[in-house]
């Protein structure tokens, strides 16, 4: 165990630490908890430096998608799943769940020592209610903000429900930011937007799935580019929706295939845009893309990632994809939008080649430009490899225990 870790856990033994969260949780008949893969490895993470540990979250009467683990922390690791109530599927439902989510919360924050809370999520913020209820109590107030999804991006057309609903929820994020004890962020836009406030504590923190184990060597990074494909290979790893960037990415397809510009780029990954991105494959000629079906994080998704020399990063909003030091740990570069979230890790030219967001015209230049080769994107490979050794998830954790030791010193209940 880290010294990060240690420290912190003895700072908090004995204390209980309350922590929000948007991913809903499935009981099955035994009473075991199940969740899905990568938010497990995340628990299991928080779990070796917070000793007592309470999510709050909706509890899901069907399995969730994809795979799920057992929740089983080790000896001496306290956790306790506390459901706020069913998922809920819209707001008519949010009369009925309110009073519910508030009892449950005020009975848990009675004995709790440090509350994590976010500032979004639908159909309502858990934080409107739990925010609040943590200041007014005096107890220690964590906001991790990874994604500002309210956000309406650059370029994007919006009704007067969205932008009422986007404005306050901003309001709301910068009012719960600065009266935080501790600000986490992805990257530096967030932490300038929605900042804390005087006396307290922020950080920039990227969002990082990736294990030290899951980055390849040195060695197996000069293997794997050789015995790649001579052709170009680009991959789309995504949700095929239009807040992803999937309408900028079918726009600049279609102008390559009147240009007559041949490429192939493969896809993996569902959403609203799934059909008109195969009925676009079915029609083209020159530009090629092949749907593939979806694989699973834990066992298939890097090793597929290594076949390829580069991946596509379409997205529009400013959030920080996961995806990006996924590639970077299998020694392959980004081409991507340049929104603040993609350049918080990826640099232009140096393991990333970027374009502008929502750009169409951009990404169609990039694509069809001649000097965009294996070779070129290979020139890449060992930086993006070295971005991803300073960024694992172990590491993204060890600052956040290191973050709490300072941030909560002097500032707990006393006991």
């Amino acid at each position: 165990m880290s010294d990060e870790f240690t420290t912190c856990r003895d700072m908090l033994a004995n204390r209980r630490y309350i922590l929000s969260s948007l991913v809903p949780f499935h009981r099955d008949p035994a009473g075991r908890v199940l969740v899905g893969d990568l938010w497990h490895r995340d628990l299991m993470m928080h779990l070796e430096y917070i000793p007592d540990l309470t999510i709050l979250a909706a509890e899901t009467s069907a399995p969730p998608e994809g795979d799920l683990m057992p929740v089983e922390p080790n000896p001496g690791q306290k956790l306790r799943f506390v459901a706020t109530g069913p998922v809920l599927t819209g707001r008519r439902q949010l009369p009925a769940a309110l009073p519910h989510m508030r009892r449950i919360m005020q009975q848990e924050l009675r004995d709790a020592d440090v509350v994590h809370s976010g500032v979004a999520g639908w159909p309502i913020p858990p934080g409107v209610l739990l925010n609040p209820m943590t200041i007014r109590r005096g107890l220690p107030l964590i906001i991790a903000i990874e994604s500002a999804f309210w956000r309406i991006p650059k370029g994007t057309r919006a009704g007067t429900r969205w932008r009422v609903e986007a404005a306050a929820t901003e309001r709301f994020a910068r009012w719960s930011a600065a009266r935080a004890t501790l600000g986490i962020y992805t990257h530096k836009s967030y932490a300038t937007s929605l900042p804390v406030g005087k006396g307290a504590m922020s950080a920039v923190t990227p969002a990082s799935w990736i294990r030290q184990e899951d980055v390849i060597s040195a060695d197996q990074l000069a293997s794997l580019w050789h015995d790649k494909p001579t052709d170009l290979r680009i991959l789309l790893a995504s949700r095929l929706t239009v807040e992803k960037g999937i309408g900028t990415v079918l726009q600049a397809l279609r102008q390559l295939e009147e240009t007559g510009r041949s490429i192939q780029i493969d896809i993996v990954g569902s959403g609203t845009m799934s059909d008109e991105i195969r009925d676009f494959a079915t029609s083209a000629s020159h530009v090629r893309v092949t749907m593939l079906p979806e694989v699973s994080y834990a066992t298939e998704f890097l090793p597929l990632l290594r076949k390829y020399h580069a991946i596509l990063v379409p997205t529009i909003g400013d959030e920080q994809p996961r995806v990006i030091l996924d590639a970077f740990s299998q020694g392959v570069p980004v081409i991507a939008a340049d929104t603040a979230g993609n350049c918080e890790v990826a640099t232009d030219g140096i393991n990333a080649l970027m374009f502008e967001r929502g750009n169409p015209d951009g990404l169609a230049r990039c694509l069809s430009d001649r000097n965009l080769t294996p070779a070129r994107l290979h020139k890449l490979a060992d930086a993006a490899r070295d971005k991803a050794v300073n960024c694992t998830h172990q590491m993204m954790h060890r600052q956040r225990a290191d973050l709490l030791v300072r941030a909560l010193a002097g500032k707990l209940p006393s006991r």
